[in-house]
């Protein structure tokens, strides 16, 4: 079946970007119903004296684009997320990254940014993120394009029932909430993205956010720390504006303060060579300016 979007045009005086690659749709499929977490390990220098360093990043697909349902938006950007209190890469820092997903290996080249409460570095990827629009519109004159509204995310807002994902809606409600400009001139809402991925995280896995300490940090009392944490910390509601809420006050306070170490890292490809090992074929994708080049090399 094709696919029913269709990218709108960058406004005019951006940078543009082809944010469909290949290898984009090659990651896609070798994630493609993956039962348990994937990681990306990067190697870049540390933002406090530049020394070398290594981070392994959970993969949470491409930013703006959800599997569980159709946001409107489309990138080539990976996606994943840490604690404010553990990040030390450098913004906008150069790094090498290897992946290994079943019998695939890739190695990357790229830049990693970053977006949480006291830092966003998304500035510099604003291209390479673009709106979509249905591809029934898309065959419409422009005089007809022009005497109506493209605002699909009141349609998307009519239809947030049950085939919708908490993340989705958060992440449409958000859109909508922030847009009163006309379509040609829309920017991506970052804020929407942030607030997607932490509804999309496990209730487990969000309430480590709230600990006393992060991951790899030094411990505390361990008794009193085990007393003080809580196992699971669920999302209550969504409101107009995508964000969370629960009637709990001590619950909420808790996923607020989660939320302040909640930060999203983008991860901007340069080069990428995937090598399969199942048929020992090896592809070097390489982006020049905004194109895309591909080569086979010797596995």
């Amino acid at each position: 079946m094709s696919d029913p979007f269709t990218a709108t045009t960058a406004p005019s005086g951006t940078k543009k970007v082809d944010i469909s690659p290949a290898w984009k749709k090659v990651i896609q499929n070798k994630t493609h119903g993956l039962d348990k977490p994937s990681y990306i390990s990067i190697a870049t220098v540390d933002a406090k004296d530049s020394s070398p360093l290594n981070e392994l990043f959970v993969y949470r697909g491409f930013a703006g684009e959800d599997k569980k349902g159709e946001t409107g938006w489309q990138s080539d950007l990976l996606t994943s997320t840490c604690d404010k209190r553990t990040f030390n890469v450098a913004d906008n820092a150069t790094f090498v990254g290897t992946w290994v997903v079943n019998d695939n290996h890739f190695r990357i080249l790229g830049k990693a940014h970053a977006l949480g409460k006291e830092f966003n570095s998304t500035d510099d990827i604003s291209h390479h993120i673009v709106r979509k629009r249905r591809f029934r519109k898309a065959h419409k004159t422009s005089e007809e394009s022009s005497n109506e509204s493209s605002d699909d995310e009141d349609e998307d807002e009519e239809r947030l029932g049950d085939k919708f994902s908490n993340a989705t809606k958060s992440f449409l409600r958000r859109i909508k909430s922030r847009l009163h400009h006309k379509p040609g001139s829309r920017k991506f809402d970052w804020e929407a993205e942030r607030l997607r991925q932490w509804h999309d995280l496990s209730d487990e896995a969000r309430a480590t956010f709230t600990w006393s300490t992060a991951s790899g940090q030094p411990k505390i009392d361990e008794a009193e720390d085990l007393e003080a944490r809580v196992a699971e910390l669920e999302i209550g509601d969504t409101d107009a504006e995508g964000h969370f809420t629960h009637e709990d006050k001590d619950k909420q306070e808790l996923l607020e303060r989660g939320y302040e170490n909640f930060v999203i890292v983008f991860l901007e490809v340069l080069e990428i060579d995937h090598h399969n090992l199942s048929d020992g074929q090896r592809t070097v994708y390489h982006r020049n300016g905004s194109e895309w080049t591909s080569a086979p090399v010797t596995a």
